[in-house]
């Protein structure tokens, strides 16, 4: 207590903080309330509003249910139809009425009514409903970090590192330059269509001087095209927005630049990133979307490879699962009874699974079952299984569409397969006896 804080910046100017009391944090409380509103000018109201809230408190301690006499009494409309319950509240969420707020979490135990009290409002009785402690920080985390996030305080601090960012790069703006652009900047940046109205000589000047680095205006420009959207701000202050964003790109570019020349491992690191995503979006494009969007290729596959989709033995059959038996044995019991399975009681399930076509090892599930048509039961770990199996299906093919998932990921190999053999035909790959024998050697002395 007593301690006094070094000086605070805010946007209304420098603070020193005394610190006067210190309070454990109380989380929140819901309490629901009764309220008669008063109005000092007018004093008879006032002495009424009196008599009828310790009247309330009479009926109340004599038995009468509270959500009766809060519909009959209270005056906040918004309130008194459901038994005067108001949203959970923090400290200080009701600074303009410290008296309800003081009650509220004075009170201790859910169900619990106040004695008639005052406020600048006017008089309440209030029941507390429950209080809400304080969550663990793992909880509240996410939130924390949004709220520190907009603090003008973490703008001020980033402001300033990036500045000192600017003076270890050695950046300088041209400031005539600078000003030359922004005087183009005009009303189709809100509409996110800004075009460089400029001369030539303008686009090819010095906008940027990161170390040896110099950056022009039309590499600005041409950030522009790509990132500029729809926007509400006036054409100069979006215009300030996309230039400083620029520059933080120009600085993160600098830097890599800078590290692949003082860092080999860092170079090559990023190259086989860089390589890794290129292949990815290649194999993406040519083979998973192909083998998956194709369904004319897909077909075509099917039908050339028919010997691939025979069948053995199956069942048609649907899985419910369960956490508890006693679902298991309520929905047998319907079905004995014939009642209907409404979508409201098959909601209760943790999953139900359409009808389809089982092979032995399909499912470990089904694959315990006796191959009957009815209903099974089984229990794995801790869950309980309904198998209803509908029919016995004979061997023999498989439809396309018993097959497709499947029939998609072999389409899929084959694909990768012919890709593969395109490129080494296109590419043709020697290897070198000497270099393999010098990359063991290597490998060898590690």
């Amino acid at each position: 207590m007593g301690q006094v804080s070094k000086p605070v910046r805010t946007r209304f100017g420098y603070h020193l903080i005394k610190v006067a009391d210190k309070k454990p944090a109380r989380g929140e409380v819901e309490v629901s309330h009764i309220l008669l509103r008063t109005n000092e000018a007018d004093k008879q109201q006032m002495a009424k509003a009196k008599n009828t809230i310790f009247e309330i408190d009479a009926q109340l301690k004599a038995g009468r249910p509270w959500n009766d006499l809060c519909k009959e009494f209270s005056e906040d409309p918004s309130t008194k139809d459901n038994g005067g319950k108001l949203r959970p509240f923090g400290v200080g969420a009701l600074a303009s009425v410290p008296e309800f707020e003081a009650m509220a979490f004075a009170m201790k135990n859910p169900g619990d009514i106040s004695d008639p009290f005052q406020s600048a409002v006017g008089w309440h009785i209030i029941k507390l409903e429950q209080k809400i402690p304080l969550p663990p920080y793992t909880e509240m985390e996410a939130a924390l970090k949004k709220r520190v996030a907009r603090d003008e305080r973490l703008q001020i601090s980033q402001q300033q590192l990036n500045a000192k960012r600017k003076r270890e790069m050695g950046l300088l703006e041209d400031e005539m330059t600078k000003g030359e652009l922004f005087a183009l900047a005009d009303s189709s940046l809100m509409k996110g269509k800004w075009k460089f109205g400029g001369s030539d000589a303008l686009a090819e000047k010095r906008l940027l001087q990161i170390g040896n680095k110099a950056v022009k205006v039309k590499d600005f420009v041409r950030f522009v095209a790509i990132n500029q959207s729809v926007n509400g701000m006036t054409p100069t202050s979006y215009f300030d927005q996309l230039y400083q964003s620029f520059v933080e790109e120009a600085m993160n570019d600098a830097e890599e630049d800078q590290l692949r020349e003082s860092k080999p491992e860092f170079k090559n690191l990023l190259t086989e990133y860089r390589e890794g995503i290129l292949f990815f979006e290649i194999m993406e494009k040519e083979v998973w979307n192909k083998a998956s969007e194709d369904t004319l290729g897909q077909r075509k596959y099917y039908e050339t490879h028919l010997d691939k989709y025979q069948a053995k033995d199956r069942v048609e059959a649907r899985i419910f699962t369960a956490a508890d038996k006693g679902l298991i044995d309520e929905f047998k019991s319907k079905v004995e009874r014939g009642d209907t399975l409404s979508e409201a009681f098959l909601k209760k399930f943790k999953s139900v699974q359409s009808f389809r076509k089982y092979e032995k090892g399909d499912s470990k599930i089904v694959d315990k079952v006796s191959w009957v048509p009815g209903l099974h039961e089984v229990q794995m770990e801790n869950n309980f299984y309904l198998v209803e199996i509908q029919q016995l299906v004979a061997p023999g093919l498989k439809t396309f569409n018993d097959a497709k998932a499947s029939i998609i990921t072999d389409y899929q190999a084959e694909l990768e397969k012919n890709w593969l053999e395109q490129l080494r035909k296109k590419y043709p790959v020697s290897l070198s006896k000497k270099g393999k024998r010098k990359v063991l050697e290597e490998l060898l002395r590690k």
